[in-house]
């Protein structure tokens, strides 16, 4: 698992694997989006490698700003940023959240 993960830190994911895992994120419920959408918003900020300076970091910002984070959208956009800099941390917050949360985990190891 450990090879995997610096390997998305460093290649990040094809277009394929982004409309797969995005698909599953349409599934999660609301409490579901309210409770792990702040979570990955910090994991995506406190990335070691800084903010991210690319359109997909615009987005999140966008989101962020008009309160419109806690969104299928916005959980979509978080979750591609946290496969970037940090998918160890964001399957820890998923796998410890609700059950939509923990499916979701499951479904985007299968995609990887």
């Amino acid at each position: 698992m450990e090879i995997l993960f610096q390997k998305l830190k460093e290649e990040g994911i094809t277009d394929e694997q982004r409309t797969k895992i995005y698909s599953y994120a349409t599934n999660v419920s609301k409490s579901t989006l309210d409770e792990v959408c702040p979570f990955l918003l910090r994991i995506a900020l406190e990335s070691e490698k800084g903010p991210l300076k690319n359109t997909l970091g615009q987005v999140i910002f966008h989101l962020q700003k008009n309160d419109r984070i806690n969104t299928v959208i916005g959980l979509q956009k978080l979750v591609d940023a946290c496969i970037i800099v940090n998918p160890e941390e964001m399957f820890k917050v998923l796998e410890t959240s609700d059950d939509d949360a923990k499916e979701l985990a499951k479904n985007i190891k299968s995609v990887l």
